[in-house]
């Protein structure tokens, strides 16, 4: 299942189950390793999910193929220097990969007069799919392309895309489960 309206209703219900304590401690006993292979599955299926949406574009295009390989490459690149900066090569740390955008809001390149600025920015920009989302987001909408080299043109009538079945298969709930939560205005088609 792709759809990002059942992991948007499931992290609502996460939020509202933390805060019974007995949730939270069971969350937090999760090992380490099911952690890492889950975050690993997710991210597998974001991106997956992601690139998929490039059906709509021109895959051929040049200037599509430029801002995919320049969002993926400086993802990959800026967040690495971020996490690097401030920490001498003999120094041994022994916290989690996972954890270390974390640690760098407190000793990232960024430094201004605000601390809390500081911290923001810092862990914002050492996370892989923020920069993707920023690079690609300005690329896209400051390199010149026609509609369809861009693919907007699937989602500039609402009603079209709602009939479009490669979209409505993406994004909705299995089995139909959307119908009991159209109440909800953000879920189901």
């Amino acid at each position: 299942m792709g759809s990002r309206r059942a992991v948007e209703l499931g992290a609502c219900i996460l939020i509202i189950l933390s805060f019974i304590g007995k949730v939270g401690g069971f969350i937090a006993s999760i090992p380490e390793v099911m952690v890492a292979a889950l975050l690993c599955f997710i991210w597998a299926m974001l991106t997956a999910l992601g690139l998929s949406n490039l059906r709509y574009s021109e895959a051929g295009s040049s200037r599509n193929i430029i801002i995919v390989g320049l969002s993926l490459f400086l993802s990959l690149s800026i967040p690495a220097y971020f996490q690097q900066y401030g920490i001498s090569p003999n120094t041994n740390l022994s916290v989690p990969s996972y954890f270390q955008p974390y640690i760098v809001a407190s000793h990232g390149p960024i430094r201004t007069k605000f601390g809390g600025l500081n911290y923001v920015l810092n862990t914002l920009l050492s996370f892989n799919m923020v920069i993707a989302f920023i690079v690609a987001v300005i690329l896209d909408n400051t390199v010149p392309g026609s509609r369809q080299e861009r693919g907007v043109y699937v989602w500039s009538e609402p009603e079209a895309a709602r009939r479009e079945p490669a979209v409505c298969k993406d994004y909705e709930l299995p089995y139909r489960v959307g119908k009991v939560f159209r109440w909800v205005k953000w879920v189901g088609m």
